[in-house]
Formats: C-alpha cells, sequence, structure tokens
C-alpha cells in the first residue's frame, strides 16, 4: 500500500464536494484510517499534499517552455477535472496551490523576458508580474466556474488582453 496515493485520491474526492480550506487533515485521515503522525510523515500539511498531487496529475504534463504554453497545457490539463481545480484554488493560503501556480507562471515569464533581452528585474516589473499573474488565476477561476466553454487559446487571448501595459513587448 502506498500511502501518498491514497492520500492524494482521497484528497481529490474530496475537492469534488468541497474547497481546500474546508477540507482538514483529520478530514484524510479518518477517510484512510492512519494517524496524523503518518500524514506528516509524508507531508508538511494539506498544501503541501495538493502541490504534489497537482505535479504528478497535472503540471508534469505540461510543456514549460513559454509561459503561454504552460497556460495553455494548464488549462488543457484542468479542463478534465474544472470542480477539483476550481475547489484547490480556493484559497489565499501562501502555502496554497494557486499561489504555487502564480508563482510558477511569474518564474516562466520572467524567464521568457530576460532569454529575449527585455527587463526582467525592478519593482515595476515585479509589481506588474504579481498583478498579471493574480489575473490569470482569476480569468481561470472564471473559466472553470462557467463550465470551461471557451477553448484554451481563446482563454489565453483573453489573458494576453489583462496584461499590464508595462509588460507589453514592442
Amino acid at each position: 500500500m502506498k500511502i501518498e496515493f491514497f492520500l492524494g485520491k482521497t484528497l481529490m474526492d474530496l475537492l469534488k464536494e468541497k474547497s481546500i480550506d474546508s477540507i482538514h487533515v483529520k478530514d484524510l485521515i479518518g477517510e484512510l484510517g492512519i494517524c496524523k503522525g503518518t500524514f506528516y510523515k509524508y507531508y508538511q500539511d494539506k498544501y503541501d499534499l495538493v502541490v504534489h498531487v497537482f505535479e504528478e496529475k497535472f503540471y508534469r504534463k505540461v510543456s514549460a517552455s513559454t509561459w503561454e504554453d504552460f497556460v495553455t497545457g494548464c488549462l488543457s490539463q484542468f479542463r478534465r477535472s474544472p470542480e477539483i481545480i476550481y475547489n484547490a484554488f480556493l484559497s489565499n493560503d501562501i502555502n496554497s496551490i494557486a499561489n504555487y501556480h502564480r508563482t510558477r507562471i511569474k518564474k516562466i515569464y520572467l524567464e521568457n523576458r530576460a532569454e529575449r533581452g527585455l527587463p526582467a528585474e525592478g519593482q515595476e516589473i515585479e509589481y506588474a508580474v504579481n498583478i498579471f499573474t493574480w489575473l490569470v488565476n482569476e480569468t481561470m477561476m472564471v473559466w472553470l466556474k462557467g463550465g470551461c466553454v471557451e477553448d484554451e487559446k481563446d482563454v489565453l487571448a483573453m489573458i494576453k488582453c489583462l496584461m499590464p501595459h508595462i509588460l507589453y513587448e514592442d
């Protein structure tokens, strides 16, 4: 028995019905009949478990050469489980998958800028990228909540329309 698999499956089952902030470690361990110590042997907290599950089930299947590829790849993967993804992203906790997702986009975006010789540092760029990645997540959440009607390229086009002016490339 691989405990990580069963914890991940239990988490995904619970996320079908409620948000990550409504799920407690006691819910996860109660479903499996294990003790807290066993959970904490593998994960720091429920958010750490979510990140591990998302890495395995979604992110490893996504190309990350550009931020656009990453976003459209995530949308394509997330389309398969919209209620689970939506509920997983419903958190403002610093360790949440929503924050992890923003951080991944930010890293790829800034690497892409630097590769093209564009400014990738500075307070204004940092602020604009933080706003932009927040808008990416918010747009994704609206798309998930709306039933994933639009195709991934259309959602990406909407996201690009939200890009702060300072980030536009000439």
